[in-house]
Parts: C-alpha cells; structure tokens; sequence
C-alpha cells in the first residue's frame, strides 16, 4: 500500500515571525562539554546552511536572522563516533520553525527531549500535530493491518482494492482538515505550509488559487509564499479547459512527434515507465480502451519517463505490454521535458487532449477511463 509521506511536513508550522530582526537560540542541555557539538541546519531557496558550535557546561547559542520563516533541524552530536568507522553515531535532534524570536531550548541530556520556548512558531505547529495526528493515525492503523497479513492476503487484489478505498477515505478527511485549517488560519505560517502540502498530483490549481488568494499579504510574501503562488500558476497550465501544451520527443527509431500532429483527434497522453508497477498494471486498460476505440479515432501518446540507461527495458515493456500506439521519450528519467510542462510529479499520469488542443481531463484509469471515452464516441454517434 502507498504510505503518506505528507505527515512528515505537517508535523511543524508556524505564526507569522514577529518585527525582531533577528533569532537567539539558547539551549541547555544538561552539564555536556566537549567534545559535544551543536548543529543548526537551515535550506533556503534549495540552498542549505549548517551552523555549528560546541557545548560548553551544556549551553550553547545561535544567533542570525532570516527574511521569513523556515524549516530548521538542531542537532546534537554528543561525541566524536561520527568519525570513527564502526561505530554508531550518536545524534539527537528537533524540528522547528525557525523566525526571528528569541528562543530558549533545555533538555537533561538530550535535545530530542527537551522543552523549547519562546518560539511562538513551534508552538503552533505543536497545535496542528494535535489536530491532524489523530487522523495520519488511521492511515497508520491501515499501514500496520496491511503489514500483520500473511503473504497471500497481500497478494489478494480484492483485499488491496478495498484498502486503498479506505485510505482515500482517510486521505479525503485529511485534506478537509487541512482545507479548514487554513481557511480558518489565513495569517498562521502553517496554513501556508499546509496549503502547499495538498499541492500533490491532480490538484485542483482555480480552487487552489482561491484559497491562496485570502492568505495573509505577509505569507504570500514569504519564500514558500511565492513558492505556492508558482506551484498554483504553474500547474493552472495544465487544468482542464486550457490549451494544452505542444511538445517534440523522439520515438523509439529517433523519429521527432510532436502532440500537435494529433490536432484534430482525441489523444491521450499517458506519461509513464518500465519500472512502474502502477503504470505496468494500468496498461491493459488502456490496451482495451485503445482497441475499443482507436477506429473511431482516438489515439494515445505514450511518454517514457525512462533514463536512457533503461531504452532496452522500455523498449522490452512496450512490447510485452502490447502498446501499440506510438511511444516517445527523450530518456532523461525524471527531467523528461514533456513532463516538466506538464508538472508530472508521479505517475501514472495521464491528459485528454480534445480536437481544438484543449484538455478536457487528466488522471483517468480504469473503469474513469473506459466510461469517458465511451461517453466521447459512444455519446455522440447516438
């Protein structure tokens, strides 16, 4: 079963980092010397900062500032293991959000444990832990129950079905708690850490864009501010009723295809991979969908997100798989151009293209799949 990997930011957030122009951490972590050794750790704009000092009779400080709030990691390293081979490392840590507070950590031997105040920003992260912890721990409940079942449970389809319906259950009311936390919180830094949390795949960009739209002026001036607005203006690009975006790949004998050699057809852009179980499993479905309809006029432009190290396996997949549409791929994994435009952050993904270039749908599998084409040219030859 998928894990939700969103838990893991929402465990801290923050209010609006107050007029001081600069942060003063102190701590105390029992009586620790050398060679004891605190660390802070901070990423802005993808660049990281890694400031360091040592304990001394179990204090330390850091001092700086930062134009907005952050994530930050404290990390003690309480001896020197880290540079003896074969031994374990021995390092503790806290997550924060760093403002410009002033903020006093102390612990007995440990900063994992320890009490931190002043920071009005942890604070209120703490708060949205309590709100959404109960919830991420029915996916947990989920993940465990999964885990204690013998073998062939696991391999039961029916049985992973009707998990993965309960999970998007759950998923839904974490999504809600979010949505309403944010509305409710419109200048509380963790709103706009949770807004950009529910930015995943297939996101909704004009709802989205409303919301964002009441977050404080303060917060959209922040470094994640600008971030969200982007993400949000970005994948709007890709929202059904705009015009979709053209593109040129090589396919599988080095001929370049372009998704305007499709205008005028209906054509489904399936971005996908060799080493994808979920696109794998999904391709039958497309088979029958094709095959169905491909007389009609629909057609399929399937877009490797494979490395150029793995052609072979590409080509192998497509031929096991049966995809007899055409298929292309510029074999930069990842960084695949086409997939970039069109913001592929996981896949199976997919866009229906219409006649005139517009999408008119992204995200269709299975059954969504077979019922929207059968209403495209089943519906209208009635």
């Amino acid at each position: 079963m998928k894990k939700t990997l969103l838990a893991a930011t929402l465990v801290i957030s923050a209010f609006v980092a107050s007029a001081q122009t600069g942060y003063v951490i102190k701590g105390q972590i029992g009586k620790l010397g050398k060679p004891a050794k605190a660390f802070l750790l901070t990423k802005l704009e993808g660049k990281e900062k890694l400031d360091s000092v040592e304990l001394v009779n179990g204090a330390f400080t850091f001092k700086g500032s930062v134009p907005s709030p952050m994530e930050a990691t404290l990390r003690l390293k309480h001896d020197k293991s880290i540079d003896t081979p074969g031994r374990r490392i021995k390092i503790d840590g806290m997550a924060i959000i760093l403002g410009n507070e002033n903020i006093t950590i102390t612990g007995k031997d440990s900063i994992k444990t320890a009490t931190i105040k002043g920071s009005t920003l942890t604070d209120e992260s703490k708060r949205v832990d309590a709100l959404l912890g109960p919830i991420y721990g029915k996916l947990g409940a989920l993940e465990k129950e999964f885990a204690d079942q013998p073998e062939a449970k696991k391999q039961d389809k029916t049985y992973i079905m009707d998990l993965e319906k309960r999970a998007k259950v759950i998923e839904q009311e974490i999504f809600d708690a979010k949505i309403n936390y944010v509305k409710q919180n419109p200048s509380k830094y963790m709103a706009l850490m949770a807004l950009n949390s529910t930015l995943g795949p297939g996101f909704d960009a004009i709802e989205m864009e409303k919301i964002f739209a009441n977050i404080s002026p303060e917060l959209k001036s922040s470094f994640l501010g600008k971030q969200v607005a982007e993400r949000i203006a970005h994948f709007k690009k890709t929202q059904e009723g705009v015009d979709a975006q053209d593109f040129t790949q090589p396919d599988v004998d080095g001929k370049m295809v372009k998704l305007s050699d499709y205008k005028g057809k209906y054509v489904l852009i399936d971005f996908w991979a060799s080493w994808c179980a979920p696109c794998r499993r999904e391709n039958p479905n497309l088979v029958k969908v094709y095959e169905q309809y491909k007389s009609k006029g629909f057609e399929i432009l399937g877009v490797s997100m494979d490395k150029a190290a793995d052609k072979a396996k590409w080509l192998k997949a497509i031929t096991d798989d049966k995809l007899t549409w055409k298929q292309v791929g510029d074999l930069k994994g990842w960084e695949n151009e086409a997939a970039a435009k069109y913001d592929v952050k996981a896949i199976p993904m997919n866009f229906l293209i219409d006649p005139s270039g517009k999408i008119i749908a992204k995200e269709l599998r299975g059954a969504a799949l077979e019922a929207k084409i059968k209403e495209i040219f089943d519906g209208r030859t009635k």
